[in-house]
């Protein structure tokens, strides 16, 4: 398959057309889950709060034993109160919600690791170290580096508005392979294989984090905005003289797993 910049620009407009017919209901569904994660973590911080109010009441009435009794029993209370306290506080981080918020994160970090490698292909492009770049390239590369760009801030707005810090770092186990990638980037070629591993990554993953989220609603977030991304791997695919959907069914071998995040530390 002979790569046309006439064709390749054509498929870059169709799927920026794509995104903006998706992208706002994607913004839609995702204010509507972070609403209820909110809701979530509310009612979760009340319940803590409740339960910090009984062992407050229980301690009282312990130490006042205590006291009376020659502060042994006051002495053993406060010895396991704080890791009751730290207890209830990890309760409530891990609520119905985290599968939800922790699928939210893994997308939100890959969303970053994809904005970051398509800004180093574009500066490698910009310094002449792949060579000639084909315009239509350049366009598409700019194009899906928006794109993702439009996803990550929308999934940390989602994160932010349920009371979570941002994503702003790269998948860990992905990040490491894509590190040691670039280096041996010296062409449009194999920029492409790198950006399309990444692309496959990121299909996979909301194919898998779709069954992963407990809120049969949550899944359509997934699924809105995986055509997207399936888009791009399929004109990258074209760029690279393959055949733009090769399998049949979407698969999730590469798929990124909540477990990555974890690698940071």
């Amino acid at each position: 398959m002979e790569l046309s910049e006439r064709e390749l620009r054509a498929m870059t407009r169709d799927l920026d057309e794509m995104h903006g017919d998706l992208f706002p209901r994607f913004r839609v569904v995702l204010a509507e889950m972070t609403e209820r994660w909110r809701e979530s973590a509310g009612h979760e911080r009340s319940v803590v709060r409740l339960r910090a109010t009984r062992r407050t009441f229980l301690r009282g009435g312990l130490a006042t034993a205590g006291l009376v009794g020659g502060g042994t029993v006051l002495a053993a209370c406060g010895s396991s109160d704080s890791g009751s306290a730290v207890n209830a506080t990890t309760s409530s981080s891990t609520s119905t919600a985290s599968p939800d918020l922790t699928v939210a994160r893994l997308a939100a970090s890959l969303e970053v690791l994809a904005v970051n490698t398509y800004q180093t292909v574009l500066d490698a492009a910009g310094k002449g170290s792949l060579g000639t770049v084909p315009p239509a390239i350049a366009t598409f590369v700019t194009t899906a580096k928006a794109q993702h760009a439009d996803h990550a801030n929308a999934w940390n707005s989602a994160l932010t508005g349920a009371g979570l810090q941002a994503q702003t770092a790269p998948d860990p186990h992905y990040n490491k392979i894509v590190q040691q990638a670039l280096p041996t980037v010296k062409t449009v070629v194999d920029a492409a294989k790198l950006a399309l591993t990444l692309e496959t990554v990121a299909v996979e993953t909301y194919t898998a984090g779709s069954a992963l989220v407990t809120d049969k609603k949550n899944r359509l977030v997934a699924l809105t905005i995986a055509p997207v991304e399936a888009q791009h791997v399929a004109i990258l695919h074209y760029v690279l003289g393959q055949y733009p959907v090769p399998d049949s069914f979407v698969k999730t071998d590469m798929a990124a797993s909540p477990n990555d995040l974890t690698e940071a530390g």
